[in-house]
This record gives structure tokens, sequence and C-alpha cells, in this order.
């Protein structure tokens, strides 16, 4: 299950866990609408450090979904813990969605957390 955590008036942490699931982005939809509502435009510091991948296709397809559904309301995404995988990922995820997105080492995630509050 992902974790939340708001920490800063519109920045959320989420915890990836290792697997994704369908249901997940669906649990967390509420307090993301609800601080992009309260805010306009949020920022989203994410740990990937545990993530390993999605349970099966229906969960990168909401996955993608919630993504399409939300980047216009992303300034920034910062991405804490990425892999080799995970950074390819994140480089043509740079592309295609509306906010910057930087990717950081486990041990640089007070940098991280700098940037999306700062």
């Amino acid at each position: 299950m992902i974790k939340t955590e708001i920490i800063a008036g519109n920045a959320l942490k989420i915890t990836a866990p290792e697997k994704l699931y369908a249901d997940d982005f669906r649990q967390i939809a509420p307090e993301v609408d609800t601080l992009i509502g309260k805010h306009g435009k949020i920022r989203l510091l994410i740990d990937v450090s545990s993530f390993n991948g999605w349970n099966n296709v229906a969960a990168l397809l909401n996955h993608i979904r919630f993504i399409k559904d939300h980047h216009q309301k992303v300034e920034r995404i910062a991405v804490v813990g990425a892999r080799n995988w995970q950074h390819w990922v994140i480089s043509a995820a740079r592309m295609i969605v509306h906010p910057e997105v930087r990717a950081y080492d486990r041990n640089q995630e007070s940098e991280a957390l700098r940037w999306i509050t700062g």
C-alpha cells in the first residue's frame, strides 16, 4: 500500500511499496485531489527505494491513468532511491509530463526535500 504524508503546505511525500496494486492509486487520489483543490498546484517527493514494479498490468495502467489525470497540477517531482531502470523511466517521463522531475539517490533525501519545499 502506498503511504502518504504532507511535508509542507503544498508538498506531499509518497512512499511506494515493493509492488504497486491496481487499487493503490484509487486510495491516494482523494488526498492528492484535496491538496490540489487547496493549493492549485502541488509538489511531490516520491520514495521508490523499495519499489520493484507493478503487481500486474492493471496496476501499471492505473498508475499511468493517475499520472495522466494529475500531472498538469504538479509543479515538481523529486524521486528518491531510484535504481538504474527507474532512472530510465524518469528520463522518459520528463519528455511527456508537465512537472520538472529530478532523481536523487537514497542518501540525498534531505536535498530532495529542500528542492521540493523550496
